[in-house]
């Protein structure tokens, strides 16, 4: 109940602050009109082929820098640009490894699920309807691990790591030498997968997944073409701005719970035997 308490606070907070409303739809707006270029751009002039590399590099930026402002107003509840570059260079710099983490699972699992291929379906010249086939369980488990790895563990690991780089400065996370920048490290990844992360993450997800999937591709019979495109205008726009809401009250909400929780308690010092005096 108290996530949930957050999550309300937070996105009551959202709608009632107007300038970060609309601080965030800007850089959003900007990155959904960069991604639009670079994937309708056509590489046939050299000026259209810089244009494409250009926005290679800065559709992530701009993706980033999205991230770093939302997590320096949820701390500061308000922009301070200077530090949401400097974020910004920290974000990137901590995914990249987890992307390539992300590439190595992904390729293993495709190694791994090779060795049990699903058998093709017996040719038959029955003239009713096929029969169903029976379940391929290491196709259904591979399915299910993937969609564990990726759509659930490894973005709350990725957002807990966020959290955790941009909440100190380099010195600080490096307070400590390798032990204690790897134990905070360690910290910050079992907060991941609490109870109050799992919830807050699920609910993000309803909000920017599965309802503006819903949005896009539940059918529905619409008569006339005009009317046709202006339900589609509607979809894209509540869809957009459902995505933009729940990333947002959700990663605000992380931040918030991942303050309040208890910082871990350090490893109590061995106690020295007393000698007797001689």
């Amino acid at each position: 109940m108290s996530t949930l308490k957050t999550w309300t606070s937070t996105l009551k907070a959202l709608f009632t602050n107007t300038r970060a409303l609309l601080i965030f739809i800007a850089l959003y707006a900007l990155l959904l009109v960069s991604f639009y270029f670079f994937i309708s751009t056509r590489e046939a002039t050299a000026w259209q082929v810089l244009v494409t590399y250009v926005l290679l590099l800065v559709v992530p930026v701009e993706f980033f820098v999205l991230q770093a402002s939302i997590l320096d107003h949820a701390r500061e509840h308000k922009f301070r640009w200077s530090q949401i570059l400097r974020d910004t260079l920290k974000l990137i710099a901590i995914t990249i490894p987890i992307i390539l983490i992300g590439w190595g699972l992904w390729w293993l699992l495709n190694k791994w699920q090779g060795r049990y291929p699903a058998p093709l379906p017996p040719i038959t010249f029955a003239t009713g309807p096929p029969k169903p086939q029976p379940m391929h369980w290491p196709t259904t488990v591979f399915a299910t691990l993937r969609f564990l790895l990726f759509a659930v563990a490894l973005p709350l690991a990725t957002i807990h790591l966020w959290i955790e780089i941009t909440a100190r400065d380099v010195r600080s996370s490096f307070a400590g030498g390798v032990k204690g920048f790897s134990k905070r490290i360690g910290s910050s990844l079992a907060r991941a997968f609490s109870t109050d992360s799992v919830f807050t993450y699920i609910l993000g997800l309803i909000f920017f997944v599965f309802v503006p999937y819903a949005i896009f591709f539940v059918p529905g019979t619409i008569k006339g073409t005009k009317t046709d495109f202006a339900v589609f205008i509607l979809r894209l726009v509540v869809a957009f701005a459902l995505i933009l809401i729940g990333w947002v009250v959700m990663l605000t909400t992380l931040t918030r719970i991942n303050e309040t929780s208890p910082p871990p308690q350090p490893d109590p010092a061995p106690e020295l035997p007393v000698e007797a005096p001689a």
